[in-house]
């Protein structure tokens, strides 16, 4: 049967494990699976492989003869033959985005890998799952052209020139006749949130300066600049998505971090609407996306943009959701306090949230 979220993927890697701790065998796995499986030993040696991996791979025969994981899949820091002997903490070991370009292929491959330690009698050897994210690359070199104008474009904004930078943004999201209002609502909220933290905290953390306060408001317009690889068909959709969906939806932040990839550890403000981008799907308690970071590992532009986009959700309708009350908005943020929204910022909201409600009102 075929995984579609990341709760199925773990049932599923729980009933492989325990067949495979029985049988020590892949006579467990699914052979429908969309994801590439195969057991390896410490050496990398594949033991077997399920159909999809031998199709992932364009592999012509039907059994591992002397095949290695490695002569498919690059060696990278914790998965590689060196490592694998020594790692003891059956932990699930996830590297996202494992980009392999050559011949192999005819065209680059971009996959999501887990390295799963199994206990098999006195031996151990490890489950890997291959999951093929290619057509997030597919967009992103379908819309290559309209990228590179896009950053030849922004190269040149100055920060004074707000207009523009909401003019751009609009031109990348492409959604509908409200999208400029929510782009300055979140400009708004973030600013006055912002300025709030930098007069609670400023001298604690000193890096949180009055020009800080600027620049996170103007780069948060460009939080949702990943969805330029999204489909109109998903972002316009009338209903909820499906786990499926959704998870294509989730990929607007990959998009974002490689539309604006050369700007990574820049002190401008692209670099900041990068990071923002990034992580303002990030929640306080590990559980968003796209790395699970948690906690102050999520950057502070992140943390407050996550808030603030939030809120602007639950206040205006959405093609599938009606809009909430401001008064219901805030009591969603308060119970999400450090579960989905860092303590302290949420502690700064419902200290300032009356002017989140005027704005509100000015910026229907």
């Amino acid at each position: 049967m075929k995984s579609k979220t990341a709760a199925l993927d773990n049932l599923y890697l729980e009933i492989v494990e325990n067949l495979c701790t029985l049988n020590g065998k892949l006579e467990a796995i699914v052979e429908s699976s969309t994801n590439g499986i195969a057991e390896i030993d410490l050496s990398g040696r594949i033991i077997a492989w399920n159909p999809s991996f031998q199709k992932l791979f364009n592999i012509g025969h039907p059994c591992p003869e002397a095949d290695f994981l490695f002569d498919y899949i690059p060696a990278r820091e914790a998965l590689s033959a060196e490592a694998l002997p020594f790692i003891h903490s059956r932990q699930t070991i996830v590297l996202q985005d494992v980009l392999i370009e050559g011949p192999k292929f005819g065209c680059s491959k971009l996959f999501e890998i887990k390295l799963v330690p199994l206990n098999i009698s006195a031996r151990v050897d490890f489950i890997v799952i291959i999951k093929d994210k290619s057509e997030v690359l597919t967009a992103l070199q379908n819309r290559e052209l309209f990228i590179k104008t896009l950053l030849d474009l922004i190269e040149d904004i100055k920060f004074d020139n707000r207009k523009t930078i909401y003019n751009l943004a609009i031109l990348v999201e492409l959604r509908d006749s409200t999208t400029g209002e929510h782009l300055k609502r979140v400009e708004a909220f973030t600013h006055r949130l912002a300025l709030e933290y930098y007069r609670a905290y400023g001298q604690r953390d000193r890096w949180v300066t009055e020009e800080y306060v600027s620049d996170i408001a103007v780069s948060a317009v460009l939080h949702d600049i990943g969805k330029i690889g999204i489909s109109d068909t998903l972002l316009l959709k009338p209903d909820k998505l499906t786990p499926h969906e959704m998870d294509t939806m989730k990929q607007h932040t990959y998009i974002a971090g490689k539309a604006l990839e050369k700007h990574q550890g820049k002190k401008d403000f692209l670099a900041l609407g990068r990071e923002i981008a990034l992580t303002h799907h990030e929640k306080w308690n590990g559980q968003g996306y796209p790395r699970q970071l948690s906690g102050k590992n999520i950057p502070l532009s992140g943390r407050i943009v996550a808030l603030c986009d939030t809120y602007d959700a639950i206040t205006h309708d959405r093609p599938y959701k009606r809009a909430q009350s401001h008064e219901q908005a805030a009591a969603i943020i308060e119970a999400e306090r450090g579960e989905s929204f860092d303590p302290e910022v949420v502690d700064l909201f419902l200290r300032i949230h009356g002017d989140f409600k005027k704005i509100n009102a000015e910026m229907p």
